[in-house]
């Protein structure tokens, strides 16, 4: 991967973090401003029995899409290393427990089972990949580090797919949120996936 980034990534890199940090900032107005009910009314039915899940998942979620971004700087990592690696043991100590917390809520989503499986497959490979990302590092296998970390990156920017399809759908197309919701459980992460794939091997090339 270039240390030198060209202004097509530097736009698309700019892109990305407006929108993961936009996304941070609605899910912390969930956990601080008006709750569930109010910010996110899709979700309200977690509200009596999980609202500790709810508010963890997306309240470290919303902290770990808007640091993620910064880790990719080439400059970032070069000049500030010490910052680099705090901020990352803090990007997966956040998405460890905000992806537990988001399994919990995906095997009780109310959406039925192929919404259940898309979620709780997100949850898993997000664990999965943020845990081989601090494996590697640990390792000091740091081209492996990088191609784990896109890919927990890709993951994690389902917040942000996912509130994109998800109102489209819903007005764009006029269908009620139970009926998108089981292909969105996988729409949201599933591309991101293939899209990383396709930076890992081109950058790699």
């Amino acid at each position: 991967m270039s240390a030198n980034w060209s202004k097509g990534t530097w736009a698309s890199w700019s892109f990305m973090t407006v929108m993961a940090v936009g996304v941070g900032l609605y899910a912390i107005a969930f956990v601080f401003a008006g709750g569930i009910e109010r910010v996110l009314p899709a979700m309200a039915y977690h509200a009596p029995d999980r609202y500790f899940w709810a508010a963890t998942h997306f309240g470290i979620g919303a902290l770990v899409l808007s640091i993620g971004p910064f880790q990719f700087v080439p400059k970032f990592r070069s000049c500030w290393p010490t910052a680099h690696r705090w901020t990352g043991r803090i990007y997966v100590a956040g998405c460890i427990v905000s992806g537990s917390a988001g399994l919990v809520l995906a095997t009780n989503t109310n959406a039925g089972p192929v919404a259940q499986t898309g979620f709780t497959l997100l949850g898993l490979f997000w664990l999965t990949t943020t845990s081989m990302a601090f494996l590697k590092a640990r390792a000091r296998d740091f081209a492996a580090h990088k191609r784990w970390m896109i890919r927990s990156y890709a993951l994690t920017l389902a917040a942000v797919t996912l509130r994109i399809y998800l109102p489209a759908s819903m007005i764009g197309f006029e269908q009620d949120y139970l009926d998108v919701y089981p292909a969105i459980s996988f729409a949201c992460w599933v591309p991101n996936v293939i899209v990383a794939e396709w930076l890992i091997r081109r950058w790699q090339a």
